[in-house]
């Protein structure tokens, strides 16, 4: 009898220790859920949407985001100004286009003047020239021509460019466009030999930045 007493008892303490532990158990997982629920932070969703790089990062509107003649002053009679052409300041004097053409440039000291049967240029060398005139005198078709020239291609007037007569890699052309009095489209050309890139650009550049109007054709 002793012995089958001392057998329910222990089973009697090991049910109550099992149960003990089971219900510590579930105690403990509520608590841990509540402590969850309580130091998790919700992201702001910003209705709904989820932003993709691409958002968060403004567009790149470099290209063509400059114009050269947005408005193109008219000529008030200064007959020269100063220029800074390869870091020193230089002499730039006026040069009329007309009567073959409405325009006219300040051209620095380091271009000179060509005047042509059919118009006038500027530059040097020769070879490295400036043109203006009707955009289809140039003889080229705009959509043919690509935008390879980083340098230019901020300048929302800059068009394009293409080795001369597309096929002589040595000569280089760069073309910009433009409309006068919202009809007449107006063209300007660089031309220069592949090796004077770096000098007759920056010269060329900073020439037709200077264009005017002119009013008087004689």
């Amino acid at each position: 009898m002793m012995k089958s007493y001392h057998k329910r008892l222990i089973l009697i303490l090991a049910a109550v220790a099992v149960i003990t532990a089971t219900a510590c158990s579930k105690s403990n997982s509520g608590e841990v859920i509540d402590n969850l629920g309580q130091n998790q932070t919700t992201e702001p969703t910003n209705g709904g949407a989820t932003k993709s790089p691409s958002a968060q990062q403004p567009a790149d509107d470099a290209a063509g985001s400059e114009s050269l003649f947005a408005e193109i002053p008219v000529h008030d009679g200064t007959s020269e100004i100063k220029m800074t052409i390869d870091g020193k300041e230089v002499t730039a004097k006026f040069e009329s286009l007309a009567p073959s053409e409405p325009f006219g440039f300040y051209v620095p000291s380091v271009l000179e003047r060509y005047d042509m049967e059919d118009g006038v240029e500027f530059g040097y060398d020769t070879r490295n020239l400036i043109t203006i005139g009707l955009f289809s005198q140039f003889a080229v078709e705009e959509a043919d021509l690509k935008k390879t020239n980083e340098a230019l291609v901020p300048f929302a007037e800059y068009i394009g460019s293409q080795p001369e007569g597309g096929d002589n890699p040595a000569i280089l052309t760069d073309y910009f466009g433009f409309d006068h009095e919202g009809t007449t489209r107006y063209g300007i050309r660089f031309r220069y030999g592949k090796d004077d890139a770096l000098t007759a650009v920056p010269h060329f550049l900073e020439t037709i930045r200077t264009l005017v109007l002119v009013t008087e054709t004689k």
